[in-house]
């Protein structure tokens, strides 16, 4: 009976013990558990985090965007430079640009009447008004209108008569006195005219389109008053023939 009584004794320790290593167990898991949960609680979610007073926010635009997009109709882009508000290159103000090339345009009152018109263009004009020594004749002080002729309208003489007149100054100074009228009549006083006198003394049939375009013989004036010093300059499409040339 002795011995059996030891052996349950060892069974009940046994059991005990195998119940308090289980007991402390769970206290442990339990305590880790509660642990992990604390440390959890004290963080701070990275999306409510207040961003660090200068730190640089990355902003991505998307793919294709133009910067001016979402403004409303006639709202200029603008940006702040050094606490000013300016214009971003190629945004200037409307009407900047017509204002500077009427500017550029603008005629200079100075200029004797071969300089504005070859500073208009018409370039083969001033070259024979050169050769044929008449420079001078239109400086001299008075007042002149000239009918002077495109580039193109000399080119599309005949062929060979171009060198023909600059080899004969005579006929060269009476073909090109023969564009020159004594006076200044612009292009409004001329719709109101049926004629003119040229310095060639031939005279010139002044004649207005329904179109409103003036005509000249047989020339339409395709560029109005170009401003001269002492007259005005009316740009031509055809070279007048004066007769007997």
């Amino acid at each position: 009976m002795g011995g059996r009584d030891i052996r349950k004794s060892g069974i009940l320790v046994v059991l005990l013990l195998a119940g308090i290593l289980f007991i402390s167990g769970c206290a442990e898991n339990a305590q880790d558990n509660e642990t992990s949960t604390g440390e959890g609680e004290g963080v701070t979610p990275v999306e409510d985090a207040t961003p660090v007073e200068g730190a640089t926010e990355e902003v991505t635009e998307p793919e294709g965007g133009d910067a001016g997009e979402g403004l409303m109709p006639g709202q200029e882009e603008s940006s702040l430079i050094g606490g000013e508000e300016g214009i971003i290159p190629g945004e200037e103000e409307p009407g900047q640009d017509n204002e500077t090339s009427a500017e550029n345009r603008a005629p200079d009152n100075n200029q004797t009447i071969v300089q504005a018109a070859e500073g208009a263009g018409y370039a083969t004009f001033a070259s024979l008004v050169r050769d044929a020594g008449l420079e001078d004749t239109l400086n001299n002080g008075e007042s002149y209108t000239v009918f002077a002729p495109t580039d193109l309208a000399f080119e599309s003489l005949p062929e060979g008569t171009l060198d023909d007149l600059r080899n004969d100054k005579e006929k060269l100074n009476h073909l090109l006195t023969y564009h020159v009228v004594s006076g200044e009549y612009r292009a409004s006083a001329l719709e109101n005219m049926n004629s003119l006198t040229s310095l060639e003394a031939g005279e010139l049939a002044v004649s207005t389109t329904a179109g409103g375009q003036v005509m000249v013989g047989s020339a339409t004036v395709i560029e109005p008053d170009i401003t001269a010093g002492n007259g005005v300059i009316h740009g031509v499409d055809k070279v007048l023939i004066p007769p007997g040339i």
